[in-house]
């Protein structure tokens, strides 16, 4: 028994039951060892949600900063589009880390609420200095007309938010034609 098995375990099972429904033993019984022999590893349910929630911003992080990283050099519209692209990347194959995002996202973050938060909003900044830098790069260019790149970027992350709610509440052909149509319009707006 490792702590990753235990942390993978627990994220299926925090986000099929939820902070308040998941129980120690349902996670204890996932992993294959009893209920006690988590304690060496977590002092509280509390503690391990936490945890895992910290691993998730982690992945989630490091995806988006690589996929920010290799878009540095595209032009500014195809740039956001890859960024927005990123949604669908990154919870295709990952449903279990799509299910324990979206009851962390709208319905709980445990009784740590407020550390979590800050984890989260913390875990943004290279994303959002992407955005911002081809918000810019496309306005420098003449690509983009001229605004607010503070209310730009926070326009993207509305957008993606949308975009991972659309992901886990619809089927794949639905999410592909709305993200098609709305990028559509973005695109046309950027240049208006």
């Amino acid at each position: 028994m490792t702590r990753a098995q235990i942390l993978s375990e627990a994220r299926v099972v925090f986000g099929r039951r939820g902070y308040a429904e998941a129980s120690l033993r349902e996670i204890a019984g996932a992993v294959g060892i009893k209920t006690p022999s988590l304690y060496a590893h977590f002092p509280s349910k509390e503690a391990l949600y936490e945890a895992v929630y910290a691993e998730v911003v982690v992945e989630h992080t490091a995806f988006f900063d690589e996929l920010a990283r290799a878009s540095g050099e595209l032009p500014p519209l195809e740039r956001l589009g890859h960024l927005l692209g990123g949604i669908e990347a990154y919870y295709r194959d990952r449903p279990d880390l799509a299910e324990f995002s979206l009851r962390a996202a709208v319905a709980e973050y445990g009784p740590g609420g407020q550390n979590l938060r800050e984890i989260f909003l913390d875990s943004e900044s290279t994303l959002a200095a992407a955005v911002r830098a081809a918000y810019d790069d496309g306005v420098t260019a003449g690509a983009f007309a001229p605004g607010d790149a503070e209310g730009f970027t926070a326009l993207v992350f509305v957008i993606m938010d949308g975009l991972f709610l659309q992901l886990t509440h619809y089927e794949p052909e639905v999410y592909r034609e709305r993200f098609d149509r709305a990028w559509r319009h973005l695109s046309a707006a950027l240049a208006a």
